[in-house]
């Protein structure tokens, strides 16, 4: 067992209910005074079914509860995740439409007033107060404030984990989070968006709804498009979408992690050290993508690179050549159909997936160095 596996099997609430452990004894009992055989067949499936469906801290109150432990333990809370004396950070929850309690943070210098906010959206299954949170501290330092919401099902947020069943909803969430919070904290500061990989699709939607409000935005690694080598074959996407039904509904097989998908951290990150760091905390989620989850993403990508001029807003995109999770191709095509007059594309050989926190230190400096002038020269 990893480092990592150790920490979270420490911090684990959720379990197998006494309910469903009698239902499916009630059920193998049945089966066997039908067929008594088919218990062998039966009992596989269930271990195999239940195995993917019944995990650790599937529930926000239960992902709450396991990261206040890990946070108060040494032996499970990093000396790296402290605050530095230079840096104010503050938490809250915020309430969306829903009734639903998001986890959101503003990160702002702690001696100086800062020169502009960035809205920082995370990725698909990742949380923006681990990993992803010190790396941001770089902008911080560089004189910005940064604002971060974990959506519905991820992070400390309310919600199956890493389930999201309406890309509507969550589009609605960030961008009356950031409006609202820009707007109390922060109303004379330009408002920069930036995202990460899925994170990058919800910068682009949010961006575009939020127009009037944004200075500029930052599109890393963005999910214009889930590259071929992820994406199941098209009769399995057909049957998918057979089973959960339109957008923005969820069914009894949309929460189900059986998306056909390769392990996009393996893809994602170009060392095993960053991967086992990202990973080693207790909302880690290492199942297969919810099958309502996967219709999501796939609407969202096929919608945005089939629309990609109606981008008009002044943006940088930063895209690692090597990366096999989101097409970089997919980005060059954004930056060359945009119909923004303020565009900038920075293409990084031999760079993976996860650029602000998969790669080698100086590769990361490289990137965030290149966001900070990027964003001085439009304030």
């Amino acid at each position: 067992m990893s480092n990592a596996e150790a920490i979270r099997a420490s911090l684990i609430y959720d379990s197998i209910s006494s309910t469903t452990v009698c239902l499916w004894g009630v059920f193998l009992y049945v089966v066997a005074q039908i067929y008594p055989p088919l218990i062998l067949v039966v009992a596989f499936v269930a271990s195999k079914f239940t195995s993917a469906v019944y995990k650790s801290n599937d529930s926000g109150e239960n992902r709450r509860k396991a990261w206040t432990k890990m946070i108060s333990d040494p032996s499970t809370c990093p000396d790296w995740f402290e605050t530095p004396s230079d840096i104010s950070y503050e938490e809250s929850y915020w309430v969306n439409s829903r009734g639903m309690c998001l986890m959101s943070y503003i990160m702002k210098p702690a001696m100086k007033k800062p020169k502009a906010v960035v809205m920082f959206c995370h990725g698909y299954s990742d949380q923006s107060c681990w990993s992803k949170g010190a790396e941001y501290r770089r902008l911080v330092r560089s004189g910005y404030a940064v604002m971060a919401l974990e959506y519905e099902g991820h992070g400390r947020s309310d919600g199956l984990l890493v389930s999201v069943p309406s890309w509507s909803s969550l589009i609605s969430d960030v961008s009356e989070y950031m409006f609202e919070t820009s707007s109390l904290h922060f109303p004379t500061l330009p408002l920069f968006v930036a995202g990460e990989s899925m994170g990058g699709a919800v910068c682009h939607d949010v961006s575009l709804r939020c127009s009037e409000i944004i200075t500029g935005s930052i599109l890393i690694c963005p999910m214009c498009a889930i590259h071929s080598h992820m994406k199941p074959p098209p009769f399995v996407i057909s049957l998918l979408y057979k089973l959960v039904g339109p957008p923005n509904t969820l069914n009894f097989f949309g929460t189900l992690p059986l998306a056909p998908s390769k392990d996009v951290g393996e893809h994602a990150f170009r060392l095993k050290s960053k991967k086992d760091l990202s990973e080693s905390h207790c909302n880690y989620y290492g199942r297969k993508p919810r099958l309502a989850t996967a219709r999501e993403l796939l609407d969202t990508t096929d919608r945005i690179s089939s629309s990609l001029s109606s981008f008009d807003l002044p943006f940088i995109i930063l895209h690692g050549e090597a990366d096999v999770v989101t097409d970089p191709e997919l980005s060059k095509r954004l930056y060359d159909e945009s119909s923004s007059e303020d565009k900038t594309i920075k293409l990084y050989e031999g760079m993976w997936h996860t650029l602000t926190t998969g790669e080698p230190d100086d590769n990361i400096e490289k990137v965030f160095k290149d966001i900070v002038e990027w964003i001085d020269e439009r304030v």
